[in-house]
């Protein structure tokens, strides 16, 4: 990254060798120039010219809001300060996509592309075999510049194709991803008779389903319902003993004196 250099300029009226410090606001306020030296990572890559600060290889952190102090004890002034905003710019690098190597035909496939070390954020822009994708209304996919994404539904054999994504903003040049292959695939046999064995047997319950529903309404699937007779309960009688055919006998008794 190149040097950057955030001026502060001042003027006194009589205090030859004033005191100066830099400092960066934050959560906290730290200081950058204390004490006619520098402190924490500025040390060894910044220097400082009058009150000029100079910062050597940037970086994303160095970003921030940077107050000038100059303190001149024997002016009628002793105070002045300078606040100086230092945004961080970066321009796009190789952005990482998100491509699957094969899909099934039908399917609904979202392709993803990001580079998160781009300031300001990046927009994104997809391309099939060299051809950049336009979204419209007619068409099966749909872009988000912003976030990345390329979308598509039911895709189809004519989706096949080596895909890219490419990254920009205004600071450098667009970088953009190596091409990676995009295969649309029928589904094997035993998927396709899994797929419609599967498809019967809904089919087939909710038929069933739909006939139990209707046995219902008409009133065939109720049970009947036993009704109770309020008459007494009379047993039928005994059956007759047999007849039995007894001879004529004389009995003789005997008895002892």
């Amino acid at each position: 990254f190149p040097d950057a250099v955030l001026l502060c300029e001042f003027r006194t009226e009589k205090d030859h060798n004033p005191r100066i410090e830099w400092k960066k606001k934050g959560k906290g306020v730290t200081f950058v120039y204390f004490n006619n030296k520098f402190t924490g990572s500025y040390a060894g890559r910044a220097q400082i010219e009058g009150a000029t600060l100079t910062i050597h290889s940037v970086t994303l952190k160095d970003s921030g809001e940077y107050r000038c102090e100059v303190t001149a004890s024997e002016d009628h002034v002793s105070l002045g300060e300078a606040t100086v905003t230092l945004s961080v710019l970066v321009p796009p690098h190789v952005p990482s996509c998100d491509v699957p190597s094969s899909v099934f035909i039908g399917a609904d496939l979202e392709l993803l592309c990001k580079d998160k070390l781009s300031v300001p954020p990046a927009t994104y822009s997809w391309y099939k075999d060299n051809k950049p994708l336009k979204a419209t209304g007619d068409t099966p996919y749909s872009v988000d510049t912003k976030k990345g994404t390329l979308k598509l539904q039911s895709v189809s054999k004519a989706d096949s194709g080596m895909y890219r994504c490419e990254s920009s903003n205004s600071v450098g040049a667009p970088k953009s991803c190596v091409a990676q292959q995009l295969k649309v695939l029928d589904y094997p046999l035993n998927m396709t008779i899994l797929v419609a064995g599967a498809s019967g047997f809904v089919a087939l319950v909710l038929i069933c389903c739909i006939c139990i529903c209707v046995c219902r309404r008409r009133g065939c699937c109720k049970k009947s319902k036993k009704t109770k007779s309020n008459k007494p309960f009379n047993p039928p009688p005994p059956p007759p003993p047999p007849f039995r055919n007894f001879r004529n006998y004389k009995q003789t008794q005997s008895f002892m004196i």
